[in-house]
């Protein structure tokens, strides 16, 4: 049975300023690519040690009670998730293996505000060169390019989907029908996506809900696919939960 654990990554500037402004206000302050807040690296470092903890002998383990056990580790290219995701590997001694189309809706874009209207610009990632000086230990595509692993326009909302099938299809073509509990750090936004495509959600409007640093798990089971728990965030004191 494949175990799918969909961890959001630490608080991050961005979250800070859309908890404090107004919209206009949260385009204009915005990074494009946001880092962890002091309160996101208390977050990491806490699911990090909850999600480390020695795996107990008990079949039964549907909350995780008695240890998660990964067996695999991704991240987006995203620097909030990659600094989530290396505290989560350095106390699991997984690698971390970074799985660029797991990164956030809209990509790597930046605001211009327009006699008061947003007018966004996508913008390059980072290259190649910058991840291995930055982060040495992170796993890199052999095909990431030196020019931004991005390098496009801001993603269209309508690609939303088709990027979230993508991803379960990968999961299952890379991991269905083995014992393998893989751990993915990522973003609310392709979160919901993901959930909308894993159980064929037909309402208009729709959100699923993942703090930072809240842990869900789905289940894939020779094509049964079950959602055991979302939005854990039984790991994190009520004064860092956001």
């Amino acid at each position: 049975m494949l175990q799918v654990y969909f961890i959001r990554h630490g608080q991050s500037t961005n979250n800070q300023f859309w908890h404090e402004t107004d919209r206009n206000a949260y385009l204009r302050a915005r990074k494009m690519d946001a880092d962890l807040t002091p309160v996101g690296v208390e977050q990491a470092k806490l699911a990090a040690e909850y999600i480390a903890r020695t795996v107990g002998s008990e079949i039964f383990n549907p909350q995780n009670r008695h240890g998660f056990g990964l067996t695999h580790l991704y991240c987006s290219l995203m620097t909030r998730s990659i600094k989530t995701g290396m505290y989560v590997a350095e106390k699991t001694g997984l690698p971390l293996v970074a799985w660029p189309e797991v990164h956030e809706t809209g990509g790597m874009f930046d605001v211009e505000m327009d006699k008061g209207e947003p007018i966004f610009h996508g913008r390059p990632g980072r290259g190649k060169s910058f991840f291995e000086s930055q982060f040495p230990d992170l796993v890199l595509p052999e095909d990431l390019p030196e020019d931004g692993w991005w390098n496009k326009d801001i993603e269209p909302r309508e690609n939303y989907l088709v990027r979230a099938q993508g991803i379960i299809d990968r999961l299952k073509e890379d991991h269905s029908g083995k014992d393998h509990r893989v751990g993915i750090v990522m973003h609310g936004g392709i979160f919901a996506r993901i959930m909308v495509s894993f159980f064929d959600v037909q309402i208009e409007k729709y959100w699923f809900l993942m703090n930072n640093c809240a842990i869900s798990r789905v289940d894939l089971d020779d094509g049964h696919i079950s959602l055991i728990y979302m939005n854990k965030v039984d790991h994190l004191p009520d004064h860092l939960i956001t």
